[in-house]
């Protein structure tokens, strides 16, 4: 990608061309990591057919790569506190040796999308809740922790 001209624009007509949604994006210098809308699940089958030929188109751009069974957890937090919220999280998930794999921050400004494996996942979103809100699920109690 370094370098080259155009190079999102040809990544993300292939995706068009197989009409593949993508969900969530990060990008750097050298490469571009995606995540597939989890909707193309529900309406109708992303068959591994589909990826392929996805996977082949792509794969004279630049190296393709695909990896399967990852959640997505979404934080909802005012993005100008940014640090502190990610402080928090990774102090958090670091405690339960959860790796975030990918993260990207929404264009509103109001998202964070923390990308990981999905065994972790679920204790994670458990965990979060219990270091943002103090109480869990079921609890009958959603008292927001401040500072």
């Amino acid at each position: 990608m370094l370098g080259q001209f155009g190079f999102m624009s040809r990544v993300f007509g292939a995706f068009a061309t197989h009409q593949v949604s993508v969900d969530v994006v990060a990008t750097s210098e050298v490469s571009i990591s995606v995540t597939l809308d989890p909707t193309k699940y529900w309406t109708r089958e992303l068959l591994d057919h589909e990826l392929h030929l996805l996977q082949e188109d792509i794969k004279d751009i630049g190296k393709v790569k695909v990896q399967k069974n990852y959640s997505i957890i979404s934080l909802i937090c005012n993005v100008k506190r940014s640090s502190e919220v990610l402080e928090k999280v990774f102090r958090c998930l670091k405690g339960m040796d959860v790796n975030v794999e990918m993260i990207s921050q929404g264009a509103s400004k109001t998202n964070i999308a923390l990308v990981m494996r999905n065994e972790g996942a679920p204790e994670a979103v458990k965990a979060l809740h219990l270091e943002f809100y103090g109480e869990t699920k079921g609890s009958g109690k959603y008292s927001k922790i401040s500072k």
